[in-house]
């Protein structure tokens, strides 16, 4: 490693850390600007703030590392175009390109070290960052009593003190209004002079003590019978001493089953992505298949099996429909295959059996013929005849009679009229139901389709925000050697110009996702197609040494015009 390579790549350490944690505090600064009013008042000790803003830190690396590679060598290079080192080194006969190898090799770790923490620190402190964050969301404010002020922690029991202790033990003048009972419209109050507050077993349990005081409450209206008049039942207690206690466990911050389904992806590392976005796709074939299969029935074989002419009329109407006396008789009828009929004798042969055992007490006669005539040598019994059994029917359709096949325009007009409506009905039905299995199908294959395309979003967003570092070293390198200013200012804001880019870039690919406007493939790799261009044409004019100030674009503009006019002259003469 030559020395001007060391000194290149050690520069890039200081503004990379101040660079990487201004972008970790701006973005910590917008997460807490949106959520505070969610996390005050809740009760957090500084320890579990700091936790909570750790895991969400955590979860940024990957958003805030291509900033530090494009402050830092903006910064690096300016400086260094600043103070003519540029300049020497390229008299020198050192290309731009070679200059910059140290920080594309710094550029690679950092690319490096964005993956690693998109596959495994994200994931894990995400999760963490979600469970404690949800469970505060989802409790409810710490206990607060203050003077003069109603308090409604507890629901459906307002409290009121006039006036607390300086050891904020000792409470006056308390109103406890009791709105429990499922008549709001009964009053319930409990007023006293003075008491304590406290709360007992590590404040699992809040507890007022109160002195001297009256407890008031409407009861439920009743009406007399035979009258029209209405009671209004009162009650009212006087004591000495009341003792009032509330539960405090709907103020812990407890994490319990929480769900994380809405933004399950941001929680996987490559590996699972990668096998989840595969189960997606083999739902979406099979339900494509299985729609493919049910239009191919519902249209083709029914077209295919229709379709087949007959071999004595020759028209479109199958041979087994045609109205033929010999096939198909006039009349409805009860047909019973040879299945069927050995299921009946079967049935039959059976029910005989169970007759013969209900008779003889249990004992089965020989199979034999001359067995049964000993055994019956006595009066004989008489078997009953076995009951009908239910017969396998299948009913046929009339068809009308002398009708010109070759005349008809569709099969529906060969069925009698006594059976049509059937037969419509039927056919409606079965139509109704392929068409909402169907439907219910597609519907299913679009969800799965929006969750494919969010999971290869993010997938596809790990490798392209390790990319946007590598194009960023090749965005703030050459900008640096144009602008020739270094230190904090400056080339600090133009840098972050380009940063908003990628973040706009980076939430509008993500809303037309979220839309089904674009795909994620395309949507991730977004950023990388907006910057890549600047990245060339940026390497392009440093390398052609080109001075950006001011009054840099009037100039280049200028010096269009002027290259126009005289390839004009040119042609003119």
């Amino acid at each position: 490693m030559k020395k001007i390579d060391k000194l290149i790549s050690t520069s890039f350490i200081g503004p990379a850390v101040l660079s990487y944690f201004v972008a970790t505090f701006v973005l910590i600064m917008q997460f807490l600007w949106k959520y505070i009013d969610e996390i005050l008042g809740k009760g957090l000790s500084i320890l579990e703030m700091s936790e909570l803003i750790f895991y969400y830190a955590v979860t940024l690396i990957p958003m805030a590392v291509p900033i530090t590679v494009l402050i830092s060598s903006v910064m690096v290079f300016g400086d260094m175009a600043e103070k003519y080192e540029l300049s020497s080194m390229k008299s020198a006969g050192i290309s731009l390109l070679r200059i910059m190898v140290p920080g594309i090799v710094v550029a690679l770790f950092i690319s490096l070290f964005s993956l690693v923490a998109s596959n495994y620190l994200k994931p894990a402190s995400l999760l963490q960052f979600n469970k404690r964050f949800i469970a505060i969301r989802k409790q409810k404010t710490a206990l607060a009593i203050e003077e003069g002020i109603f308090n409604s922690a507890f629901g459906e029991t307002v409290i009121r003190v006039n006036k607390i202790d300086k050891d904020k033990r000792g409470i006056h003048d308390v109103l406890i209004y009791d709105h429990t009972p499922s008549d709001k419209s009964l009053t319930g109050l409990l007023s006293s002079k003075g008491g304590e507050m406290y709360t007992v077993e590590d404040g699992r349990f809040f507890v007022m003590k109160l002195d001297t005081g009256t407890q008031y409450r409407e009861l439920e209206k009743k009406q007399q019978l035979g009258s029209g008049k209405r009671e209004l039942p009162f009650m009212r207690i006087y004591f000495d001493e009341w003792t009032k206690t509330f539960d405090m466990s709907q103020f812990d911050l407890e994490e319990g089953l929480l769900n994380f389904n809405r933004n399950r992806e941001d929680m996987m590392n490559t590996v699972q992505l990668l096998k989840s976005i595969d189960s997606f796709r083999t739902h979406v074939t099979e339900n494509r298949q299985k729609i493919s299969s049910r239009m191919d029935n519902f249209l083709a074989g029914n077209v295919k099996q229709f379709s087949e002419s007959s071999p004595v009329t020759g028209s479109a109407i199958p041979s087994n429909i045609v109205n033929k006396e010999r096939e198909i008789p006039q009349v409805v009828r009860r047909s019973v295959g040879d299945a069927d009929s050995l299921r009946v004798r079967d049935s039959l042969r059976k029910v005989k059996e169970a007759m013969v055992r209900a008779v003889t007490g249990g004992n089965m006669p020989k199979k034999t013929e001359p067995a049964i005539q000993k055994t019956t040598s006595q009066k004989p019994s008489v078997i009953p005849p076995a009951p009908p059994l239910p017969i396998p029917t299948k009913k046929l359709v009339k068809q009308k009679k002398g009708l010109e096949t070759r005349k008809l325009r569709h099969f529906s007009e060969t069925i009698d009229s006594a059976d049509f409506r059937d037969v419509m009905v039927r056919a409606q039905s079965d139509l109704s139901r392929d068409r909402d299995e169907i439907l219910n199908t597609r519907s299913v294959n679009s969800d799965l389709i929006r969750s494919y395309e969010k999971y290869m979003l993010r997938l596809n967003q790990q490798y392209s925000w390790a990319m946007v570092c590598i194009v960023f070293l090749f965005i703030g390198a050459p900008l640096g050697s144009i602008i020739r200013k270094g230190g904090y200012g400056y080339p600090m804001l133009v840098a972050i110009l380009f940063y908003m880019i990628f973040i706009i870039s980076t939430i509008f690919g993500e809303k037309l996702v979220k839309n089904e406007t674009m795909g994620g493939l395309l949507a991730a790799w977004l950023p990388c197609l907006l910057l890549i261009p600047f990245a060339i044409l940026l390497t392009f004019l440093a390398l052609r040494d080109t001075k950006m100030n001011i009054s840099f674009p009037k100039t280049w503009i200028q010096a269009l015009v002027d290259k126009k006019n005289n390839s004009a002259g040119k042609q003119t003469v």
